[in-house]
């Protein structure tokens, strides 16, 4: 699977974000994932919505528009969940519980995607 950095300021946030920009990854997901590190997540592109089925634990969730703008946050998304259909995302980025916090993540915020 493809990789790629995620920065905010010019200050490398996440290392090792595994790109989803196909129908197999995007379906897999995190599914067979048990747990992420600090630096690690998914980012699934043209995507607007998620859902946490099958998930075995909670997670973070940027939705972000094609130039990184973030439009929406959803703090510790537990499994067997939804999430608002967000108008206007192009990537969502799934990363570890409490990411957005230790970050100090906001909407209106910008992030980089670099491969």
């Amino acid at each position: 699977m493809k990789t790629c950095r995620i920065f905010k300021n010019d200050t490398l946030l996440f290392s090792e974000i595994q790109v989803a920009d196909n129908f197999v990854t995007r379906l897999v997901g995190l599914l067979r994932t048990t747990e992420l590190a600090d630096n690690q997540g998914l980012l699934l592109k043209k995507c607007n919505q998620v859902h946490t089925f099958g998930m075995k634990f909670p997670i973070d969730v940027i939705f972000f528009s094609k130039d990184g703008k973030i439009l929406h946050l959803e703090h510790h998304m537990r499994p067997g969940k939804v999430s608002p259909h967000v108008k206007n995302a192009y990537w969502v980025l799934e990363l570890q519980s409490g990411s957005c916090q230790k970050y100090h993540l906001e909407v209106n915020q910008r992030l980089v995607v670099s491969q």
